[in-house]
């Protein structure tokens, strides 16, 4: 989206019916449960306006009623796939809470990928995953204690020479800003490199991630979905 989405306020309707953009069968590409096969329920809006975004999350107009997105999801889920991964835009924008329920439900794991500032009330589980990619300063102070991990995206001249950690404005380019950091480090943290569109750059950024794991003790993570040209 590269910024040039709407800002958009969390929604918090009965969950019945969500605003999605699509659902696919894909592997896992980053964080903890890199490399797994997974379906993916991408969902619309998002409260934030990342200036770097590659992802599309505004351009569909599909609205399905929780019933026809979860027969959806079974449609295309292989039956070895336990793996149902909620991302977005931001999935805390709009009432999640009857579908993760339900999907919990019916055995499968959830991995909910968030930015962190919403949060809805939702079950405690061994079997939902909730991965934050900060993009702000804080947090919304409810879901921190929920938190799995954590996982950064870096780029070059753009980290914090003390932990390794964005030290820049996600919402405005070239703004000096440290991103949230946990107080106690309870929850692991995944560094990802930041895709900026050009191969030299990217390459630096790689670097740049392999260095400060090594350093500071965090995972690397690479977006392997795009290295093996999945969605």
């Amino acid at each position: 989206m590269k910024g040039k989405n709407k800002l958009r306020r969390q929604e918090l309707t009965d969950g019945r019916e969500l605003w999605i953009q699509e659902v696919f069968y894909t592997l896992q590409g980053e964080g903890p449960f890199s490399g797994q096969p997974s379906v993916f329920v991408r969902t619309c809006g998002c409260n934030l306006k990342c200036f770097w975004c590659d992802t599309d999350f505004e351009s569909s107009t599909w609205r399905p009623s929780l019933d026809e997105l979860l027969e959806t999801i079974e449609n295309i889920r292989p039956s070895f796939c336990d793996l149902i991964v909620i991302t977005g835009g931001e999935p805390f924008r709009q009432n999640i809470a009857p579908l993760v329920e339900t999907l919990l439900g019916r055995g499968l794991r959830v991995q909910i990928e968030t930015n962190g500032t919403l949060w809805i009330e939702l079950p405690e589980s061994e079997r939902l995953t909730i991965v934050c990619s900060p993009k702000t300063p804080g947090l919304h102070p409810d879901i921190v204690p929920r938190i799995s991990a954590y996982k950064y995206v870096l780029s070059v001249d753009e980290v914090d020479a003390e932990d390794g950690l964005p030290a820049r404005s996600t919402q405005k380019e070239n703004y000096v800003m440290r991103l949230f950091r946990q107080k106690k480090a309870v929850a692991p943290i995944y560094v990802m490199p930041r895709d900026d569109g050009d191969e030299n750059l990217n390459e630096r950024n790689r670097a740049l991630c392999a260095d400060i794991a090594m350093r500071h003790g965090y995972t690397l993570c690479l977006q392997t979905h795009k290295m093996l040209a999945l969605r």
